[in-house]
């Protein structure tokens, strides 16, 4: 929890803002507690679906493929950013539920306190290629 206090964490929180979720996870993989449940959404799925690849690398550290999947693209950045936010601090993310909806999508994890398993983070991280001719 905050400060290191676990009788000050928060067993849910759910991010919901308009647009961009990026700039609220430090925040939120810090205060969630041991085991607790981090739901978030985010709007800005012009950025996430690759039409702005700048902004989508300096949100999310990564940028999304124009593609027919590009809506599983976009979770999946979310994702990773999540999950490289709850690392430094020692702090493993298990997702739980993925949805794409109209022009939002929204995740489901759950936080575990668990240094050993952010060790292995690495190996479950991975970039992807398209060839488009």
């Amino acid at each position: 929890g905050p400060g290191g206090n676990p009788d000050a964490a928060y067993d849910v929180i759910d991010i919901d803002p308009y647009g961009m979720a990026s700039p609220f996870l430090d925040a939120a993989v810090q205060a969630i507690a041991d085991g607790g449940l981090l739901c978030i959404t985010s709007t800005d799925m012009p950025v996430l679906a690759g039409n702005y690849p700048e902004a989508c690398f300096a949100r999310y550290g990564g940028t999304a493929i124009k593609a027919g999947y590009v809506h599983e693209m976009s979770l999946r950045l979310l994702l990773n950013a999540v999950t490289t936010s709850a690392s430094r601090y020692g702090r493993e993310v298990q997702p739980l539920v993925s949805c794409s909806i109209d022009f939002y999508v929204r995740v489901f994890v759950r936080v575990h306190d668990s240094p050993a398993r952010v060790k292995r983070l690495a190996s479950k991280t991975a970039v992807v290629h398209q060839c488009v001719q």
